[in-house]
């Protein structure tokens, strides 16, 4: 059985330790400590289009490397963030299975507004899946990890990113979210009589309006029945604000309708699930642009796929006709080393599935289902491959051990409820002779501290060592190098995630 996840990359110097949610105690028994991201250390900040912001703190050898949990060759934490309200969130690739370093990627991402290196990889690809604009356009055989953007329904009850204000003493405070079961950390989310609970999440603070005025205050916070009012449960940055309300002062609540739909980050892992029919027969696909192919199974390419493709004990060629249907060309029945035609397909079958291919003939006309299942049942807009998680549902769910404790180069991505999408990369901030093997860092878990510092309720790591890389679009400058002076090496990348324009 293949594992969700396949150790670690040649492009990777980091361990993969696949673990669920530990206890807070396990999970921080052999963690240093994490410095923080203080003002004190904040090199750059910038401006970037679409609300897009980009900022690094940096430590330098020398009298900081006296700290333990520090790199004795310094550490540079480069952090790109931007709200789904305002932005998107895509894959950048080559054709499968080249690579391409990320300033190129970049460049050519007609949308893209920052970067991050992505999946783990070998010669053969990446990892993990891909998918783009709703298609699974890669897949190894078997259930692998990503991360990416679903479209999802939204049901008022169960909650929403909100649009709205709440109205104090004639001031005005921006409401976060409406009816949310996991709040980020700084947060102002409103609970209605419509919530799926009779009782609240708990907030930092929690303010009861009833009747067009502040009816309790909760400076503590409490978790309390939406039958006394409409509750505002307050997280972070107004926490203090709304724990001084006075009772009977005139407060007021007001919303935008609920959208019909929102666009959500989520990890999952994925499996192909397509199939290709004629009138009388239906074979199962098992890989999508898979250069090793599937051991027993069948594995199908389309013109994504620029190599010449392996062949099976059964290969068939297709390509549409002049209408759009696809059409059965070639049925080779000792395989077939080939390429794809535009526009076209090759399916080299293996193992049993070789026998069941076998049944179609030249001339059938061909349906192809290029389809696939997630283990929560989402539906991605894009995805690609990931890292194990290290942040899940606001709390840390990493095992400090062995290499994960290394001070690396490494990658990661953390979000929330409200929408926040933060991409973050620790290096050591200066460009070194090192034969691409990258030096100073951070180690895993700090990545996770640091996202849940900024606001991170979830986070999984990426591909790292020399392969961790981050590019900006600056409005005045164009791409830059971020984590790195622009003169340091790139890593040629199977596929990288990008913060996108959202038009």
């Amino acid at each position: 059985m293949r594992s969700t996840f396949r150790g670690i990359a040649v492009a990777s110097v980091a361990l993969l330790v696949l673990s669920g949610a530990v206890s807070a105690n396990a999970a921080n028994s052999d963690c240093i400590s994490t410095p923080a991201l203080n003002p004190a250390h904040l090199v750059e900040s910038k401006s970037l289009d679409y609300g897009v912001s980009a900022q690094a703190w940096q430590w330098q050898p020398g009298s900081d490397a006296t700290n333990a949990s520090l790199s004795p060759l310094g550490t540079r934490v480069s952090v790109a963030t931007g709200n789904l309200r305002n932005i998107s969130f895509g894959i950048l690739h080559w054709s499968i299975p080249d690579t391409q370093d990320l300033r190129m990627l970049s460049v050519t991402g007609e949308k893209a507004i920052a970067s991050l290196n992505g999946d783990y990889f070998d010669g053969n690809g990446p990892w993990n899946a891909m998918l783009e604009d709703s298609h699974m356009i890669y897949s190894p055989p078997g259930s692998t990890g990503v991360i990416g953007l679903i479209k999802k329904t939204v049901v008022p009850s169960k909650g929403y990113r909100g649009s709205g204000t709440v109205t104090v003493a004639n001031k005005k405070y921006l409401v976060t979210g409406v009816n949310q079961l996991k709040p980020s950390n700084n947060s102002i989310v409103v609970y209605g009589q419509n919530f799926m609970n009779d009782v609240t999440p708990k907030g930092q603070v929690t303010v009861v309006i009833k009747s067009g005025k502040i009816y309790k205050v909760y400076p503590n916070g409490a978790a309390v029945s939406k039958k006394l009012g409409t509750v505002i449960q307050v997280r972070g940055k107004y926490a203090a604000t709304f724990a001084k309300f006075a009772l009977k002062k005139i407060a007021k609540v007001t919303l935008a309708p609920a959208p019909q739909y929102e666009t959500r980050m989520v990890a999952d892992t994925v499996a192909p699930a397509g199939s290709i029919s004629s009138a009388t027969n239906t074979v199962s696909i098992d890989a999508y642009n898979f250069g090793p192919l599937s051991a027993t199974g069948a594995t199908l390419f389309d013109s994504e796929y620029s190599d010449t493709t392996r062949s099976g004990r059964v290969t068939l060629r297709i390509t549409p006709d002049a209408t759009g249907k696809l059409i059965v060309r070639n049925v080779y029945r000792q395989g077939y080393f080939t390429k794809v035609d535009a526009g076209g397909y090759i399916l080299q079958a293996k193992g049993d599935t070789a026998t069941a291919a076998l049944r179609f003939k030249a001339g059938d006309v061909v349906t192809i289902s290029r389809g696939y299942r997630s283990s929560t049942g989402a539906n991605f807009i894009n995805a690609a491959g990931r890292g194990p998680k290290i942040v899940e549902n606001g709390k840390f769910v990493w095992i400090c051990a062995m290499h994960s404790k290394e001070f690396r180069p490494r990658s990661a991505i953390g979000w929330n409820q409200d929408g926040q999408v933060w991409l973050m990369a620790s290096s050591r901030g200066a460009d070194a002779a090192d034969m691409g093997m990258r030096q100073g860092g951070s180690t895993a878990d700090q990545m996770a501290k640091w996202l849940m510092s900024l606001g991170a309720t979830d986070a999984v790591l990426l591909d790292g060592g020399g392969s961790t890389t981050m590019e900006i679009k600056d409005p005045d400058a164009s791409w830059q190098r971020f984590d790195l002076p622009n003169s340091a090496w790139y890593r040629a990348l199977s596929n990288a995630f990008s913060l996108e324009a959202n038009y």
